[in-house]
């Protein structure tokens, strides 16, 4: 994603997710009440699931060597 001074940051609740046919429905609500529902491929969620999880092991790896 290009850097962009226009981005709104959300604070977000609980996420809801649901295959419907080859796609992935995952609908999140901001903490100001704002709505999103993102569809997207399995594959996209697969690569996004990926990235999220490096950077949760990152985090766990950096809290242990300051330990």
């Amino acid at each position: 994603m290009a850097a962009n001074d226009n981005v709104t940051s959300y604070t977000l609740k609980p996420a809801f997710a649901a295959k419907v046919g080859d796609h992935i429905k995952l609908a999140v609500e901001a903490e100001n009440g704002t709505n999103f529902k993102i569809v997207a491929t399995a594959e996209q969620f697969d690569a996004l699931k990926g990235d999220l999880q490096s950077i949760l092991a990152e985090g766990d790896a950096k809290a242990e060597a300051t330990e």
